[in-house]
């Protein structure tokens, strides 16, 4: 978190402190004013900072910012009616319309983190991310239960319970959402989104702590609960003055560090709230037993999107380790085997080859390549290397090898032949499959080519020495006037 931001979150958080210490030396009315009408001014706040942030955005950052732009002002407008109705002194008067545009601003903002934070790389991910926001909802639900919410439920009126549970649900998912966001590896890039998270998650524990202490006949503000509400309300609204702030931008792939435990501290607490009474009790709520029930599954379903996500990651790094490997051993332009990938082929052709196997190599290159390179450009020049390629590879028997040493010199490793004529013969086919037209950027052109053979009876033989004589022979078909085979006489090798 750059400076800035840290020193404006720990004002935020004093300002809390500082309200809550007030609170019990003042009246009901006036703590309830000094409590909401900033969060009131802080949510229209919001909403013009997040406007202006959007006017400089693309896409879905842009997108993400008028949704919040929007949560900043139904947060705004729901402190202001609370304001209100603490002025005029009857809180039942605009009650009912407050909590609304609270529950739309908390329902807002949802879109706003999951649209502005980086996106997903592939479905697998999302499914997952659903999956984990879904449990620890269910986690924060199960604990809010446990511990307040099913004696606020028991004795609410029938028709009163389902609007209860709608009113909290969203809270819980916010919360559920501020939980995961932070502990998301790509939201290092977006520090002021952590605090817009972190804003959220405040929102649901104030409405938790709020229901706590009227079932318990509690002060309003009793628990922390002043100092929770304004530090909410004031991080919605520092946070959309620094949504996308340059210095929020990291590297992509930040380690999460200790952010990466946030989602499991919620499941850890349920486990515990719901454990503890029950080895007292023995007995189970219904609505706690079909939330475990539920968690169990999404836990199942994750843990078979797991396996599918390991499953892709091995196989596309099976493909690049494929990919890496023929990039390796493989010429880049003609596809071809290059100069390591000949080494290694003939020189396990040679080792295994019987005493006597003759083999030969032919080292060929071509006539009048630099002038197509120089007239017609090194596009075209190497449109004809890639045609040379395949040409010499359409005249080799199955088993024959041909590589790209390099520029336009080519070399064919072709085993078993029956001797120097043998292998004279497939070097004029060779040259003949060449020699046929070709059309290179257009212009019709024949290309010639001169090739050298050596050849080598049995097997321990020096690939290089070999390949210095292919070369000797080569030389020595250039200057007998170029487009021919030439051999070298393998006279006193072994």
């Amino acid at each position: 978190m750059n400076n800035r931001l840290a020193a404006r979150v720990a004002a935020v958080v004093l300002a809390g402190v500082a309200l809550q210490l007030m609170l019990p030396h003042v009246s009901e009315r006036a703590g309830l004013i000094a409590c909401c009408l900033p969060i009131g001014v802080a949510g229209w706040y919001a909403w013009v900072g997040f406007r202006r942030q959007a006017r400089a955005q693309r896409g879905r950052q842009r997108l993400g910012l008028h949704f919040g732009a929007i949560a900043g002002a139904l947060l705004g407008t729901s402190y202001l009616l609370y304001t209100a109705d603490a002025v005029i002194g009857s809180r039942s008067l605009v009650d009912g319309a407050a909590d609304a545009f609270g529950t739309a601003a908390a329902l807002m903002a949802m879109p706003a983190v999951l649209v502005a934070v980086p996106s997903f790389p592939n479905r697998i991910a999302r499914a997952t991310y659903a999956i984990d926001v879904t449990t620890v909802a269910g986690a924060i639900f199960a604990t809010a239960w446990q511990l307040v919410l099913a004696r606020v439920f028991v004795g609410l009126h029938p028709g009163e319970r389902g609007v209860f549970v709608l009113t909290i649900l969203p809270e819980v998912i916010a919360a559920a959402l501020a939980l995961m966001l932070m502990s998301r590896p790509a939201a290092g890039r977006y520090h002021s989104m952590r605090t817009l998270a972190g804003g959220m998650g405040a929102f649901a524990l104030a409405a938790i702590i709020s229901v706590h202490n009227q079932t318990e006949g509690l002060t309003w503000y009793a628990n922390g609960l002043g100092a929770v509400y304004l530090i909410a309300g004031l991080a919605i609204g520092l946070v959309s003055q620094s949504a996308v702030a340059p210095e929020d931008n990291a590297a992509d792939g930040e380690p999460t560090g200790s952010w990466s435990i946030l989602p499991y501290l919620p499941v850890a607490v349920a486990l515990s709230s719901v454990a503890v009474p029950y080895a007292h009790t023995g007995v189970l709520n219904p609505v706690l037993i079909w939330t475990l029930l539920g968690t169990s599954v999404l836990a199942m379903a994750r843990q078979f999107l797991n396996l599918l996500a390991v499953k892709a990651l091995v196989t596309d790094l099976e493909e690049q380790r494929h990919r890496l490997d023929h990039l390796a051993h493989h010429d880049t332009l003609t596809g071809l085997p290059n100069r390591a990938a000949f080494y290694t082929g003939a020189r396990a052709v040679l080792a295994r080859a019987a005493p006597d196997t003759i083999t030969a190599v032919m080292v060929l290159d071509l006539d009048g390549f630099k002038k197509v390179n120089d007239t017609q450009g090194h596009a075209a020049g190497d449109t004809l290397l890639i045609q040379a390629g395949e040409r010499i590879g359409a005249a080799l028997r199955q088993g024959d090898t041909v590589a790209r040493l390099g520029g336009d010199e080519f070399v064919i490793l072709v085993p078993e032949v029956t001797g120097l004529d043998d292998a004279v013969a497939a070097g004029d086919r060779i040259l003949e499959q060449l020699a046929a037209p070709m059309v290179v950027a257009g212009v019709t052109m024949r290309v010639k080519g001169s090739i050298g053979v050596s050849v080598a009876v049995g097997p321990r033989h020096d690939l290089d020495q070999i390949l210095a004589d292919a070369d000797r022979a080569l030389y020595q078909a250039k200057d007998a006037g170029k487009g021919v085979v030439r051999c070298f006489e393998p006279a006193g090798r072994g």
